[in-house]
């Protein structure tokens, strides 16, 4: 469809969870606007599939957390998804042995003390990295390698300690049956969207801002860009002007770690009686590997870091191979009679995304505000990466596309 050719107050780009709420705002306060979408699909960094089996599996964004305050919970509620509260329960496999019951409670421990470590560093060495708070000699410290680089998509040298001491979290986390990609779908229909709308040029510089995409020219009041850092970092968009130097810094300052989810439908029937969460630890390798959620077939695990990079760009049959080795090492070779069609995600190499999520970089300060900054009243920025207190999330994302919105137009 060609676009229209005439100035509109706003023009979102991107149509993930930041120009989704974005876009409901700005209905809301009746400015006409239209969001472009590189993609087939909204959705952004939510997207839900299903395995052969039929089951509903989030290849992206899979837990609400901070779920008190997340206002994704709210609408799972009025559009009928089921979600679990609470947390699973832990066994542990250590190097071809089950452990007693409390092994990854001690892991977990670990944890908090680092979290701590990093509270009281942060004043006096905000340059410090995650990586310098972990103990190197700890027997937990490839636990919390692994750890922290799903919690940030790169590992921990590679991320400040800002992020983790920034991050207002309430340790809730609930997973949605139906799928949290699919519920960011269903709230965001109706949205007045175009895909396979790929913005190629933002000119800024005259009175209104011109913008190029696959589907024509348009122009704007006000743009505000919704799309991942990892895009911003590329040459996918020219901006004419440059965006200013401190602002491509703060882009540069947010690289987009990886994070994959790793999946298997299991026959019915199978592993019904180890149904939870397993801690696997085989040498240096670590994974925490997912057992029948909601009671439905199917087994995952997730991988973040420079080894979700590397495995990544093996291809996806190296992928099936790594966790059809894990889950034969837990439950022995013949698990593998039960395994069904292998699915995983691929963000590092999405062309609409380049990554999973952002981190500051060590000794960058606090450069999320800096992405926040417009410029010069006409380009504004929203996303998860944007997102002072709840980067990395969905309900981070809409809410800066919805407070960007209300602050363009105020």
């Amino acid at each position: 469809m060609q676009l229209k050719t005439h100035d509109y107050p706003l023009v979102i780009i991107g149509a993930g969870a930041a120009g989704i709420g974005a876009s409901i705002r700005a209905g809301e306060l009746g400015i006409e606007h239209v969001v472009l979408e590189a993609s087939h699909r909204i959705g952004g960094r939510g997207l839900t599939e299903t395995l052969e089996n039929g089951v509903a599996v989030d290849l992206g964004c899979h837990w609400m957390h901070c779920a008190s305050v997340n206002p994704f919970v709210q609408m799972a509620d009025i559009h009928g998804f089921h979600y679990e509260k609470g947390d699973m329960g832990y066994k542990a496999f250590v190097d071809g042995r089950w452990q007693q019951d409390g092994y990854m409670e001690t892991v977990f421990n670990e944890f908090d003390r680092i979290d701590c470590s990093m509270v009281e560093r942060c004043d006096t060495a905000s340059s410090a990295s995650v990586w310098d708070c972990i103990d190197s000699g700890s027997q937990h410290n490839e636990w919390a390698s692994y750890w922290y680089g799903l919690m940030h998509s790169n590992d921990p040298d590679q991320v400040s300690i800002l992020d983790p001491v920034l991050f207002e979290d309430t340790l809730e986390n609930w997973p949605l049956r139906q799928g949290y990609g699919a519920l960011i779908e269903k709230v965001g229909k109706g949205i007045p969207v175009r895909l396979n709308s790929a913005v190629t040029a933002v000119k800024w510089s005259g009175g209104a801002v011109e913008i190029s995409t696959q589907s024509g020219r348009i122009s704007a009041q006000k743009v505000l860009i919704t799309v991942s850092t990892g895009i911003l970092a590329g040459s996918d968009i020219r901006f004419t002007p440059e965006l200013p130097l401190w602002k491509q810094s703060a882009i540069a300052d947010l690289p987009l770690g990886n994070y994959n989810n790793l999946f298997f439908p299991v026959r019915s029937g199978a592993l019904k009686q180890m149904q939870g969460a397993i801690g696997y630890q085989r040498s240096e390798e670590r994974a925490i590997v997912y057992i029948r959620p909601f009671d439905e077939d199917y087994v995952f695990t997730v991988i973040a870091g420079r080894f979700a990079w590397w495995l990544e760009k093996q291809g996806e049959r190296a992928a099936e191979q790594w966790f059809a080795s894990v889950l034969m090492d837990i439950f022995g070779a013949d698990i593998g009679d039960d395994l069904g069609k292998f699915k995983c995600s691929a963000w590092g190499f999405d062309p609409w995304v380049r990554g999973a999520y952002s981190s500051t970089r060590p000794g960058a300060g606090n450069v999320r505000q800096k992405l926040i900054h417009p410029v010069n009243d006409k380009l504004f920025f929203a996303g998860e990466a944007a997102s002072i207190h709840t980067f990395n999330t969905a309900h981070g994302a809409w809410r800066s596309g919805q407070s960007a919105v209300e602050s363009m137009f105020k």
